[in-house]
């Protein structure tokens, strides 16, 4: 990703806060993310925090933890911003962070909950 470059995806599942059934948009910077409910308008801010080279498991480590709410798995076909290699992009949504992990290298970003607009 340059660091204009954003990736918008749709998650479709009950919101947080309405109760709807909806699209959830997922918008991915290079420095923060948002996921907003199409339906109210909620929105969940999160702030980069970390960024490193991972193992695989990590994401599998993420999804095995107990939660409030789904956890979501997502992949996009993207070049890694690390390796420059165009693959798949493992997205890992969570009520607390975002991570996206490039299955080429490892390279991972770690996006923390910050706030939520209503």
């Amino acid at each position: 990703m340059t660091n204009v470059e954003k990736w918008v995806l749709n998650y479709p599942t009950k919101c947080y806060h309405c109760q709807k059934y909806a699209d959830q948009i997922i918008e991915i910077y290079t420095n923060q993310a948002f996921v907003k409910c199409s339906n109210c308008g909620a929105t969940r801010y999160y702030l980069i925090r970390k960024i490193s080279v991972e193992e695989e498991n990590i994401l599998e480590l993420e999804k095995n933890k107990k939660s409030k709410y789904d956890i979501w798995y997502l992949e996009k076909e993207a070049t890694c911003y690390n390796c420059k290699k165009n693959g798949i992009q493992d997205i890992l949504v969570t009520e607390s962070k975002l991570i996206v992990r490039c299955r080429n290298c490892g390279f991972s970003r770690y996006y923390w909950f910050h706030m939520v607009s209503i």
